[in-house]
C-alpha cells in the first residue's frame, strides 16, 4: 500500500498509473495536507510519497509528525520536491525522510525506489513479529523451567524426608536380623536361616539405597557439602582396599594395590572420597568373575593425583557408558553373584569427585573388563 501525499492531482494521477501499473500495488491519494496525517494513521501504508511544498502544509513538518507517531515511526517516507538543492535534500532527510526525489523521475527507477521501501519494511515489519514470538516462547519457556526448578526442589524435598522417616525403621529391622544370625542360628532350622539371611540382605540393601538417596537429593540441587581438610590419599586407598578385601575374598577376587611414593598430602573431604574409592572397588568386585584380580593404581601427575581402579570382569557395552554417572542410570550387564544396585552410586561419586574440582571417566571392553579412575587437583582453590 502507497500513500501520496500531494496538492496537484495531475500528480496523483501521473503516480497512480505508474503504480497500478504493476500487480500488487494499493495507490491511496491525498491531497490535503492538513487531512495527511489521520489519513496515514487509518491506511497504515507500507510507504508515504510527500510532497514537499503544500498550501496548507509544510512537507518537513508532516515528515516530522510522522516519525512522532506510533503507528507511522518505522513507515518508509520518500520525499517528492521539484528542488535540487542539497539544502533541501539535507533538511528532507534531518526530518525523517527515508528517500528523496525529483518529481517526477523515470517510471522504472521511480517503481524501483517504492518496491525497494516497501519491501525494507515488510522485512522490518517479520522481524519484529519473529524477535516478538521469540520473545515470548522465552518468557514461556522461563516461566516453566521456574516452575520445574520449584517442582524438582518440592520433589528433592520429598524425597528426602521419606528416605530420612525410613531409614530408623530399616536400621532396627537390619540390627534384629543380625542379632538372630548372630545368637538364634544354632536352633533355627535350615528354611528358617535362609528366611533371616534374606531379612538381613533385603535390609542392606534398602538402608543402602536410602542412604545414596538422601545423598541425591542433596547433590543432585547443587548443595554437596565439602569438608576438607590434609588427607593422605595413599592411606584412605590402602583402608578402603582393606575393607572390601572380605567381600572380594569371599568371590576369590584378589585386590591389588599399587600407589607412587611421591603422593603430598591433599586438601580433600575424607570422607567422601573414602565414599567414592568404595563405590568403585566395591563395584568391580561385584561384577567381577571368581578368581580374577582387581588392581587400583594412584599415580601423580604435573598438577592432579590419578586413581584408577581395574578389573577383569565382564566389561560394558559401549551404548551402556553415557548411562553410567546419570543417577539411575545402569548398565546391561549383572553383577555376578546376583548383588543388587540401586543404581545411585557412580552418580554421586561422580557429583563428589567434580565438586573437589577432579573429573571421573571410565574405559571398558566386553569380555576384558573395565577401568574407572577419577583425578582430583593437587592444589585445589578454595
Amino acid at each position: 500500500m502507497v500513500l501520496l501525499v500531494d496538492d496537484q492531482a495531475m500528480i496523483g494521477e501521473a503516480v497512480r498509473r505508474i503504480l497500478q501499473s504493476r500487480k500488487g500495488m494499493d495507490f491511496h491519494f491525498c491531497s490535503k495536507g492538513g487531512d495527511a496525517l489521520e489519513t496515514a494513521k487509518r491506511l497504515c501504508p507500507m510507504v508515504i510519497l510527500q510532497d514537499l511544498v503544500m498550501p496548507d502544509a509544510n512537507g518537513l513538518e508532516l515528515v516530522k509528525a510522522y516519525r512522532q507517531c506510533p503507528e507511522l515511526r518505522e513507515t518508509p517516507v520518500i520525499v517528492l520536491s521539484t528542488k535540487e538543492e542539497p539544502i533541501v535534500k539535507k533538511a528532507a532527510f534531518e526530518a525523517g525522510a527515508n528517500d528523496y526525489l525529483v518529481k517526477l523521475p523515470d517510471p522504472i527507477e521511480f517503481l524501483a525506489r517504492v518496491r525497494y521501501h516497501a519491501s525494507a519494511y515488510l522485512a522490518r515489519r517479520h522481524l519484529e513479529e519473529a524477535l516478538r514470538a521469540l520473545r515470548e516462547s522465552q518468557r514461556q519457556l522461563l516461566d516453566r523451567n521456574t516452575a520445574l526448578e520449584s517442582l524438582n526442589e518440592q520433589k528433592n524435598r520429598l524425597l528426602g524426608m521419606a528416605a530420612h522417616d525410613l531409614r530408623n525403621p530399616l536400621g532396627v529391622i537390619l540390627s534384629y536380623s543380625e542379632f538372630l544370625e548372630a545368637e538364634a542360628f544354632p536352633v533355627l532350622d535350615e528354611s528358617q536361616r535362609e528366611f533371616v539371611s534374606t531379612i538381613k540382605a533385603t535390609s542392606e540393601f534398602m538402608l543402602s539405597l536410602i542412604n545414596d538417596l538422601l545423598d541425591v537429593t542433596t547433590i543432585e540441587p547443587g548443595q554437596l557439602r565439602l569438608e576438607c581438610g590434609q588427607a593422605d590419599l595413599n592411606e584412605i586407598t590402602n583402608r578402603n582396599v582393606s575393607l572390601n578385601r572380605v567381600l572380594a575374598q569371599q568371590k576369590g577376587i584378589r585386590l591389588a594395590i599399587e600407589h607412587a611414593d611421591d603422593i603430598p598430602k591433599m586438601r580433600i573431604d575424607r570422607r567422601k572420597i573414602e565414599q567414592v574409592l568404595n563405590n568403585l572397588i566395591g563395584n568391580a568386585v561385584k561384577y567381577s568373575h571368581r578368581g580374577t584380580c582387581i588392581t587400583i593404581t594412584i599415580t601423580r601427575g604435573e598438577n592432579h593425583v590419578t586413581v584408577k581402579v581395574t578389573d577383569q570382569g565382564q566389561g560394558i557395552p559401549s551404548e551402556d557408558l553415557p548411562k553410567l554417572f546419570k543417577a539411575f542410570g545402569r548398565a546391561n550387564v549383572k553383577a555376578t553373584a546376583g548383588e543388587q544396585s540401586t543404581g545411585l552410586g557412580l552418580a554421586i561419586a561422580h557429583k563428589i569427585v567434580e565438586g573437589h574440582g577432579g573429573k571421573m571417566s571410565v574405559e571398558s571392553q566386553v569380555g576384558k573388563g573395565s577401568s574407572f579412575s577419577f583425578q582430583l587437583p593437587l592444589n585445589r582453590e578454595e
